[in-house]
């Protein structure tokens, strides 16, 4: 697949319907455009939880899926950009913001306020609703989520000011409904708070049949070949996979036309030796079972690196953990920067507004200061930031925290503890300063900001700095003689 973007911002959401599993019809038809994409763009991935809503209504049921869809997801992420690193971190994801819908409030907050200027009519239009209706379902037993599943779609979208949407053919609809959304919004309140985002649909995908030849592979249809199920099971599926139905013996001369191990093993298998079993079959030179077999080797060997990383990830459920926190902190500080102009341009800000906008001035009050984190740092690594006139990369020790909040395994200390180490960037070389003044050195840092992309890594905090008289040039306080990772009360 060519990725025809670098540099830009994209959005996409997979809802845990099903059992919330995956198969390799899933990998083809989305994911692996995503991954691709991911390289070179920022990304923000979602599990569209809220969505599965319209149709699971089932406790035991929704959670299952849930978990499965992120694990899942997670893994095949990981396998293919990058293994989990030191800290915790997914080597390879820099690119990827990878959250729960149901963990930004902003998404409902927005769709609220977006039902009120869309008009019934563009929803009425909407292939979700008159699916429904076309199947003969009363329009009286049509749940309004379903329904207002457009408007919840274009909250999703406009709340990250993507410049295009990855979708299926079968989406696109919902892209235009949400241009359709924006531009009434931006006409209405007549300002341009919103971008119109583009879907972007890639030509070389399709509909992947499923293991019978006939229908999209679906697990409800059973015609699916899994990627993190047991082997057993997985070269079951391929067994059982359609090929030729005319070729009785493995002498006869085969079809390559509509045999699916075929289909598959163009987009898994070697090339070279896909066309000289492809030769093979044609003249009757190689039976089902032996194509049948390099197909199932061919989809662990591909599927591996992901498979490993499940493994990894179901036995350690903090690291899946703070991995949806982080990707939740950075797509809320998105978010709520889009939900600030979004009220503005309303009129829901105004003098007698009581949650706090930190663009305006004003107090704020001594519990959202209590929030702030600060802690003593001691710098480890400094040097410039190569391609930055500004930026200086600092590596801090945080001293000991404790192994649930999976940081890396450091040298002696206590049993059950772990070395905090984090990146932190600071710009100030413009002021003078070089590496060689924080190198080795203790000072404040504030901790619990959301990471922040420094050209091509994060920024995970903030060294803190007074002014000084002259050019307002910033100054570092010392917190030599103080406990690392000691913090301010």
């Amino acid at each position: 697949m060519k990725n025809i973007f670098n540099g830009k911002r994209l959005l996409s959401g997979i809802t845990p319907s099903g059992d919330g599993s995956l198969h390799i019809g899933n990998y083809l038809g989305a994911v692996r455009q995503f991954i691709e994409l991911a390289k070179t763009n920022e990304t923000y991935l979602m599990v569209a939880d809220l969505h599965a809503l319209t149709t699971i209504q089932d406790k035991k049921q929704l959670s299952h899926n849930i978990e499965t869809l992120v694990l899942n997801e997670l893994s095949l992420l990981i396998g293919e950009l990058g293994g989990l690193g030191k800290l915790g971190r997914l080597g390879g994801m820099e690119n990827v913001t990878f959250f729960r819908q149901s963990d930004v409030a902003e998404h409902t907050e927005l769709q609220s306020i977006l039902n009120n200027v869309t008009p019934l009519g563009l929803i009425k239009r909407a292939h979700a609703y008159k699916d429904k209706l076309e199947k003969n379902i009363l329009e009286e037993d049509i749940n309004l989520g379903l329904f207002n599943y457009p408007v919840l779609m274009a909250a999703d979208i406009l709340l990250y000011k993507p410049d295009f949407v990855p979708v299926g053919k079968d989406q696109k609809q919902h892209v235009e409904i949400t241009r359709d959304i924006a531009e009434r919004f931006n006409k209405i309140y007549k300002k341009n708070v919103f971008k119109l985002p583009e879907p972007y649909i890639p030509e070389e995908v399709a509909a992947i049949l499923g293991t019978d030849g006939k229908r999209k592979m679906s697990k409800s249809l059973g015609n699916v070949i899994s990627i993190f199920e047991d082997e057993e099971i997985i070269k079951k599926q391929v067994m059982s996979t359609y090929t030729d139905p005319m070729r009785i013996h493995a002498t006869d001369p085969g079809h390559i036309e509509g045999n699916m191990v075929f289909t598959y093993l163009d987009f898994f298998g070697q090339e070279t030796k896909n066309n000289e079993l492809k030769e093979a079959y044609k003249k009757g030179q190689v039976a089902d079972i032996e194509v049948k077999n390099y197909l199932y080797e061919t989809l662990l060997k591909f599927f591996a690196p992901a498979r490993n990383s499940y493994q990894e990830l179901v036995k350690n459920p903090s690291m899946v953990q703070k991995i949806l926190r982080d990707g939740a902190e950075k797509a809320r500080v998105v978010a709520t920067q889009t939900m600030i102009q979004v009220r503005d341009a309303i009129g829901l800000i105004n003098s007698y507004s009581v949650a706090i906008n930190f663009q305006t001035e004003g107090n704020i009050s001594i519990d959202d200061f209590a929030r702030v984190e600060i802690q003593v740092g001691r710098v480890i690594e400094a040097k410039n930031k190569e391609g930055s006139e500004k930026l200086i990369r600092l590596v801090v020790d945080f001293g000991r925290k404790n192994k649930g909040d999976q940081g890396d395994q450091g040298d002696g200390g206590d049993k059950g503890e772990e070395k905090e180490i984090r990146i932190i960037f600071t710009g100030v070389r413009g002021f003078g300063y070089t590496p060689e003044d924080f190198l080795n050195k203790q000072f404040f840092f504030i901790t619990n900001l959301a990471p922040r992309k420094m050209m091509d890594e994060e920024s995970q905090g903030m060294i803190l700095a007074v002014d000084s008289e002259k050019d307002k040039k910033p100054l570092f306080v010392s917190a030599e003689g103080m406990p690392v990772g000691a913090k301010i009360r």
